[in-house]
């Protein structure tokens, strides 16, 4: 039986609501797909009437936002700490460094591969502000922690990185997360098995690639400055 809802009252209870919800979410992202996390199930599962959850995450969009914000930082330090043991410094080391912590992290590769069609959605102004600002920093934190290995990158070459970057651990995820019946035509047509993707080396060679073009080609700002 649901205990009797009471309304948090001060920010300190409120702040303590919305993390105890994002635990739940946390533990549901390990169980279930982007877009099979409902907010029914949510609910349910924190012990919560769905207006209730709502009232303290906004929307289901905003909570799972705020989850991958927390998830790329905590990506950001474990990428740090196994770039200063990683020798030499090469384009290889860096790309395979990159690779072997994204595939310990499913929830951060479903959560970029849903970003930008998906969790972007629905969402507040405020929200997306937050959100977008806070990827600002963690761009310029993935972009710092490469070039303290492979040398300081410009500007457009920073943004070009970190963008390609993100968009290939979405991309490249989701390619390798076939839906049943793809995987039923993996697994009866053998012949098929040179489409499936290896998550760990699709990663390492689409990253190598772009830092090997990055060190051959100065790239442009990708966006129009406005004053």
């Amino acid at each position: 039986m649901r205990k009797q809802f009471q309304r948090a009252r001060s920010d300190d209870e409120r702040q303590e609501r919305r993390e105890a919800i994002e635990r739940v979410a946390v533990g549901l992202l390990d169980e279930v797909r982007v877009h099979d996390l409902t907010l029914t199930e949510l609910a349910r599962r924190a012990g919560l009437a769905k207006s209730n959850v709502l009232r303290y995450v906004g929307s289901r969009e905003a909570l799972l936002l705020d989850i991958y914000d927390r998830e790329y930082r905590s990506w950001l330090e474990e990428l740090r700490h196994e770039l200063a043991h990683a020798e030499p410094s090469t384009i290889e080391s860096v790309a395979l460094a990159i690779a072997d912590t994204l595939i310990r992290r499913p929830r951060l590769c479903e959560l970029a591969a849903n970003a930008p069609g998906v969790l972007e959605q629905n969402v507040s102004g405020e929200v997306a502000a937050r959100y977008k600002t806070a990827s600002i920093a963690n761009a310029r934190t993935l972009a710092e922690i490469i070039g303290a290995r492979l040398g300081a990158f410009s500007e457009a070459a920073g943004i070009a990185l970190v963008s390609a970057v993100n968009l290939g651990i979405g991309g490249i995820w989701a390619a390798t997360q076939p839906s049943p019946g793809m995987a039923a035509a993996y697994a009866s047509h053998p012949e098929l098995g040179a489409l499936r993707l290896d998550l760990r080396i699709a990663l390492r060679e689409f990253v190598a690639t772009i830092l090997t073009g990055l060190a051959h080609r100065e790239p442009t700002l990708p966006f129009e400055r406005r004053a």
